[in-house]
């Protein structure tokens, strides 16, 4: 298997967190065992296009559901797995929720724990992209025509984005962001209220969960940070702003699977884990 994640510069930085490239077309099939791929809970939305094979999800009655090759993903407030059905080629295009409604006009909020088809969601606009995106000759070239495509989309529509809101998404769960709502109201210079409301309209999250999730996701990186200097999970915990290494422990737990200590075990050897790597 190779995954790798590509982080945007500039302007474009704004409103992509990533565009990540996964393949398993060289490894063995069929493989022993059910090749799962498991991701945690996240705030952003994505796109993921998938250009050779195809992955299932389970649905509400536990059965496999395949995806279409083209979805739309929304927040994720829990983590969750999908089941490698052929041997795989895919790309997926990971948006900051604010920006994302502002590029598709599809609000967050529709889409939380769902993975639904493309075509039935975005305009006109969008309906070249599997065309194009196969056509690429490789993944350099599928890269650089996804930040020409995205880069013209959103200098169109930047003139309309928060930065202030924007700025406190990415900045929620740093240890000198705002940590209550009356905080946060403040940072973005309005009432409580309407900070809640800000975030519920163009995040599609109340401003606890998205501070719980991008929590969540500073610990996976902080676990894995092979530079981080040696501290224990307590340490990290009280640098993170938990209550306590337990409280830790369960938001872990629920958000990304497995407890700090597992998660650290799993994160760089398990190849289910991959998604953490990125």
């Amino acid at each position: 298997m190779r995954a790798w994640m590509h982080t945007p510069q500039g302007e474009l930085a704004e409103a992509v967190h990533g565009i990540g490239f996964v393949s398993t077309v060289d490894d063995p099939w069929p493989p022993a065992q059910p090749q799962l791929n498991r991701f945690p809970a996240m705030v952003y939305c994505s796109l993921n296009f998938f250009t050779q094979g195809a992955v299932a999800l389970p649905g509400a009655d536990g059965a496999l559901r395949a995806l279409p090759d083209w979805v739309v993903s929304g927040p994720r407030t829990r983590p969750v797995a999908s089941f490698t059905l052929a041997p795989l080629r895919t790309l997926g295009v990971v948006l900051y929720p604010d920006a994302f409604a502002l590029l598709t006009g599809v609000a967050p909020a529709a889409l939380q724990d769902r993975n639904d088809p493309a075509g039935a969601l975005l305009d006109a606009g969008w309906a070249d992209w599997p065309r194009a995106l196969r056509a690429c000759a490789d993944e350099a070239a599928q890269l650089a025509w996804i930040e020409a495509r995205l880069g013209a989309r959103w200098r169109a529509v930047r003139d309309r984005w928060d930065a202030g809101l924007g700025a406190s998404l990415r900045r929620i769960a740093a240890p000198d962001g705002a940590a209550t709502v009356p905080a946060l109201g403040a940072e973005l210079g309005v009432g409580a209220r309407q900070a809640q409301r800000q975030y519920r309209a163009r995040v599609g999250l109340s401003p606890a969960q998205a501070r719980r999730l991008q929590r969540m996701n500073a610990a996976v990186v902080a676990l894995r940070d092979p530079d981080a200097p040696a501290r224990t999970l307590a340490d990290l915990a009280a640098e993170l702003g938990y209550a306590d290494q337990a409280h830790m422990a369960r938001e872990l737990r629920q958000l990304a699977g497995l407890p700090p200590s597992r998660l650290e075990e799993h994160i760089d050897t398990d190849r289910e884990y991959w998604p953490y790597r990125l």
